[in-house]
């Protein structure tokens, strides 16, 4: 019995999905947590280890779905940030 791989870039592909999804769920739950976060795109680099594209990728995924807003000053926040009072 033969046993084929699958097609070339399909299960990199997979994985790279998969991964992508996860740092987008713990982006959120940071967030979640801790709804005072602003952070820049360096910080959250060095806070969730990743490369700067990657990284500035997923901040803007978030949004762009409403759940994150950018500052003037270029920090990341939850959109819903001040809306509850201090």
């Amino acid at each position: 019995m033969t046993i084929r791989a699958p097609a070339s870039g399909a299960v990199p592909r997979a994985r790279s999905e998969a991964r992508h999804d996860a740092m987008l769920r713990r982006i959120r739950s940071e967030y979640r947590e801790m709804p005072g976060h602003a952070l820049s795109v360096g910080q959250a680099e060095r806070m969730w280890n990743l490369p700067h594209l990657e990284c500035e990728r997923l901040l803007c995924e978030l949004v762009d779905a409403g759940f994150l807003s950018r500052t003037e000053l270029g920090l990341f926040v939850r959109a819903d940030a001040g809306r509850f009072g201090a």
